[in-house]
């Protein structure tokens, strides 16, 4: 990631080179992916067909996304921070500069432990266990968050200590709402927002480098965070696994394409079942999970 927010970095993924292609241009310009392009273009000598994916740091004014319409009519466009109206540069600038500073300090930190919350669907397994845990109710009697301490192993793999009610209330009993502030606080840290568009359709990817970010579903903000990118209104949201989230508006195609994947999904049920909810103002609602039905459960 570009560490200098007033130059936006524009990456073109394209059909015959092995590695992605960088580029960089004004972040505030309204062309400043098309300036980005007219480098790359010059340098490499290649053809607007030959794109296959554009991902520029600062999501596109709407001139470049007419410009980007046109000449890569095939390529998958993707961006990390919405575009600020044009007196709020500064303000968008800062929160820039903390997203980068924060998933830098989490990527320092990546085998650090780290308190965080964990869905707990009712239908799984293991779901009996619950019992024995402080818990919360996102979909009372469907969806549940937890706590657990979680940890990168030697090897690489994710190791997690659940926290239980004895450990509760050996740790002083502290008030649940703290802990839970605090874990959420430490999920927040390297949450990241992929946002691709084709056409009117906007998919949102959630992703996290230590993982867990389905566990975002939890985050008290999260409609309003969504809704920078997808509009006001209901959404609808997919969890094929504990570290992956998918984000459309209801009723749109993606949304569509979301249920399907999570239905499909192949990963192995442990404390999460892969689900849909709707997201709106008002909260969760769960629409389906996999292998449970399609009907809506409140």
């Amino acid at each position: 990631m570009n560490d200098d927010v007033s130059r936006n970095l524009v990456v073109f993924r394209i059909k015959g080179f092995a590695e992605p292609v960088l580029a960089d241009a004004p972040t505030k310009a309204d062309d400043a992916v098309e300036q980005a392009w007219a480098s790359v273009r010059q340098q490499h000598k290649v053809r607007a067909s030959a794109v296959s994916a554009v991902y520029s740091e600062w999501q596109p004014s709407a001139a470049d996304q007419k410009f980007m319409a046109k000449q890569f009519r095939k390529a998958e466009c993707t961006y990390s921070f919405a575009r600020p109206a044009p007196d709020d540069w500064e303000r968008a600038f800062a929160e820039a500069r903390s997203v980068m500073a924060e998933t830098h300090e989490a990527r320092q930190q990546e085998n650090a432990e780290e308190l965080l919350p964990v869905l707990w669907s009712a239908s799984s397994p293991r779901a009996g266990l619950l019992d024995t845990l402080p818990h919360q109710p996102l979909v009372p009697g469907r969806l549940s968050v937890a706590l657990a301490v979680v940890a990168r192993t030697p090897q690489g793999k994710i190791g997690m200590r659940h926290v239980t009610r004895h450990q509760h209330e050996e740790m002083g009993a502290p008030p649940l709402e703290k802990l839970f502030d605090i874990a959420y606080g430490a999920l927040a840290r390297g949450l990241k927002f992929e946002v691709r568009r084709s056409g009117k359709e906007v998919l949102v990817s959630v992703a996290r480098d230590n993982l867990m970010a389905a566990s975002a579903l939890a985050l008290p903000d999260l409609h309003a965070q969504l809704s920078r990118h997808l509009g006001a209104g209901d959404l609808l949201v997919g969890l094929t696994c504990p570290d992956e989230m998918f984000v459309a508006r209801e009723g749109s195609g993606l949304a569509d394409t979301i249920r399907e994947q999570v239905l499909g999904s192949p990963y192995e049920t442990t404390e999460l079942v892969p689900s849909v909810l709707r997201l709106g103002p008002g909260g969760l609602e769960l629409l389906a999970e996999r292998g449970a039905g399609a009907g809506p459960h409140s």
